[in-house]
């Protein structure tokens, strides 16, 4: 039987639009403003830029967040994807608005905001005061099958598997690296987890080699790419 995995991650490239504070004291004559903007003074004496490095930001904070499920339309059709979602994230702690960037089909896009409006953050703030920010959230379904699974026509093909580099600190260790990772039915190679007893850098090799693989993706017995679950060993050697 297929198996599901919805991934949760904010993307690389978010938006980073920054709206006004709430709460914001009003400046009094002749004092400047509080800094957020690059607005001139009040008084009559000249108006100076604040400078960059006097600004104090803190991120946003995500304390909870949940993966979003899949619907039983999307499962039946083997529906993988991203549906991306620009959240913003108020100054008073709460998500003000969600809306799809991109979507899929079958009440998935649904899932992905019915999720985003769940997360659970602390606001960004300015100069210690709370601002609201706008990022771009994505969700990934996706779907895995088993190797020799009976809904399979065939299973996924590696074709190419470059080899892990030795970390030159350690040429006299010797071991295995478990990677365990989706072949996905676009082509792209997902790790997952890597388990070994060896040093960090043996995990991190294995899985920058993981990610070089080359394969076929598994077809399902309609027709259909669909992604495969897959556990590969790297090897080294003194």
């Amino acid at each position: 039987m297929n198996k599901i995995l919805a991934f949760f991650f904010f993307a690389i490239c978010f938006s980073q639009s920054i709206f006004a504070q709430e709460s914001q004291p009003k400046p009094t004559a002749p004092k400047t403003g509080s800094g957020i903007g690059s607005g001139s003074g009040t008084g009559s004496a000249p108006s100076q830029a604040k400078p960059a490095d006097s600004v104090q930001t803190e991120p946003l904070k995500i304390l909870t967040q949940q993966a979003p499920g899949y619907t039983e339309e999307a499962r039946n059709n083997l529906i993988e994807g991203t549906v991306r979602v620009r959240v913003t994230f108020s100054a008073s702690g709460e998500i003000t608005s969600i809306s799809p960037v991109t979507s899929l089909p079958f009440g998935l896009t649904e899932k992905a905001i019915a999720a985003a409006r769940l997360i659970k953050f602390i606001p960004a703030k300015r100069n210690g005061i709370p601002v609201s920010v706008s990022k771009v959230v994505e969700y990934r379904f996706t779907m895995y099958f088993d190797e020799n699974d009976k809904e399979l026509k065939s299973n996924a093909e590696i074709i190419e598997k470059p080899d892990a580099v030795h970390p030159g600190e350690f040429n006299s260790v010797s071991g295995v690296v478990a990677v365990e990772l989706i072949l996905a039915a676009d082509g792209s190679v997902r790790v997952i987890e890597a388990k070994t007893d060896l040093p960090k850098v043996f995990e991190t090799n294995a899985r920058e080699a993981a990610t070089k693989i080359k394969f076929t993706p598994a077809v399902h017995k309609s027709g259909k790419n669909v992604s495969q679950l897959k556990v590969i060993d790297y090897v080294f050697k003194q």
